[in-house]
């Protein structure tokens, strides 16, 4: 047979369809590149809540909060590099191992160095909060065990960080100082070398009588930023509060902006930038708590709402929509996904929208991920220019006999299609108990998911590259 010439023979419809099979047209599970799973800690007791930044190389550093003296809750990191090696000591680097607990972890990255900030408890007293920056080769560049960011005598929590984009950081706290019922939000700025750059302790968002809570910081690419947090006045006036500030702490407004309607109660922010110097906000409308909303307001530079005065709604499907994740589109809008309990069982959904409030996919949503079971805890980034991954909790292997969970994943495009089978693609279907993931996009449209799980012991931290 003269092979050389035999696929020059082919009918060229069949040629076609062996070209269209070979780069995956007809299935395209078959090309779901994925990695083994790497335990970035096993020590003994427990690791649990990792939170994550990609190096710039390909590669991730995670932090976590480290239980193996089994007395005190400290904080570990790890660098694992673009191979899913490890990089530093066995089982982590210790950042802050000070007396008493160090928890709920929070990370930037400039080009050299990461800084984390955390609530820590070493003075015995109340919360504080500290912060360390260490740089690729794991040293850790501050004072021993973490520099104070606010050591007032009450309690501080609940803290988000930003880069500063010069080497340092902004911190954002829930602080107790005027009453422990309620609590205001005040900021601090760190250098790249460990110095506060405002006053000591922090300086007040916007004081107020409300308590404020659940703090976000979003940078707005005009040498500014903005804070958004939930704002409680009494049992029934919940309501998303936003304010603008420079990077000396000045307000860019004059006063911070209502986002959700006057009446009413709202809760569970979630913020991104909008592209424009300004952000997109989601948010949870609460209706007796058994019908509950996802609504959306874009908000521009000058402190206008740019949709419908009462938001555009995301989701009024029946049944509760709750713990909601949101990204850029990369088109100036945003991709939501939710948890949806319209069904006997919760799904998840997910709904695009415009940068001109318009929702780009079908009214409610498009399904997800609607296997038997619940789905909860979404976590979505961006992947590539037209690509967007996301991870979930999956519980379709417990229907009330037994616990069973483990994490799935998903990749969707900016027209709503499906890109993996429909039931989605496990991450870890292991044995114990999963808590909810944390995904950070790489290079090359990779992106690596970590989670802790007590299958060995109490908790260990884990991580699985797509």
């Amino acid at each position: 047979m003269d092979t050389k010439n035999a696929f020059h023979r082919l009918n060229p419809l069949t040629v076609m369809l062996i070209f269209l099979w070979l780069i995956g047209i007809f299935s395209p599970a078959q090309y779901i590149t994925t990695f083994a799973e790497v335990p970035i800690s096993t020590a003994k007791d427990g690791q649990f809540f990792p939170s994550s930044v990609d190096d710039g190389k390909g590669g991730v550093i995670v932090v976590w909060e480290d239980y193996r003296t089994g007395k005190d809750w400290d904080v570990y990191a790890q660098r694992v590099d673009r191979k899913n090696a490890l990089m530093w000591k066995s089982d982590g680097l210790p950042v802050s191992i000070a007396d008493r607990n160090q928890r709920r972890l929070r990370m930037i990255r400039h080009n050299k160095h990461a800084i984390v900030v955390w609530n820590d408890r070493r003075g015995r007293g109340s919360w504080d909060i500290y912060a360390q920056a260490m740089n690729f080769e794991g040293k850790m560049l501050w004072q021993t065990d973490g520099v104070p960011i606010c050591t007032n005598a009450a309690d501080q929590s609940t803290q988000a960080i930003l880069s500063d984009g010069k080497g340092g950081a902004i911190v954002v706290w829930e602080d107790e100082r005027r009453s422990s019922e309620f609590q205001d939000l005040y900021i601090q700025r760190i250098n790249a070398d460990g110095t506060m750059m405002w006053q000591q302790d922090g300086v007040p968002v916007f004081p107020s009588e409300s308590s404020q809570s659940t703090p976000i910081l979003v940078a707005d690419g005009l040498g500014g930023f903005y804070a958004v947090w939930w704002d409680v006045i009494g049992a029934d006036t919940w309501s998303i509060m936003a304010h603008r500030l420079s990077l000396d702490a000045k307000p860019l407004w004059d006063t911070p902006l209502l986002i959700t309607p006057e009446d009413g109660m709202q809760g569970e922010p979630r913020v991104v930038a909008d592209g424009k110097g300004g952000l997109i906000v989601v948010w949870q409308i609460y209706e007796n708590f058994i019908n509950d909303q996802l609504y959306a307001q874009r908000i521009s530079p000058d402190g206008k709402t740019l949709w419908q005065d009462i938001g555009v709604p995301v989701c009024t499907a029946d049944g509760i929509q709750k713990n909601a994740a949101i990204v850029s589109d990369g088109k100036d809008g945003i991709i939501a996904v939710w948890r949806d309990e319209r069904d006997i069982y919760s799904d998840l959904y997910a709904q695009r929208i415009r940068a001109d409030g318009t929702l780009v996919w079908q009214k409610d949503g498009i399904p997800l991920c609607t296997v038997g079971g619940h789905q909860d805890r979404p976590f979505i980034v961006r992947t590539t220019d037209n690509q967007f991954f996301v991870a979930w909790m999956d519980y379709r292997g417990d229907f009330g006999e037994k616990s069973v969970d483990a994490i799935y994943c998903q990749k969707i495009d900016l027209d709503g299609n499906l890109l993996w089978k429909k039931e989605g693609v496990p991450v870890s279907t292991s044995d114990g108990e999963h808590h909810p993931p944390f995904v950070v996009p790489v290079a090359e449209g990779q992106c690596v998911v970590i989670w802790s799980n007590n299958q060995r012991d109490n908790g260990d931290i884990f991580l699985k590259r797509f």
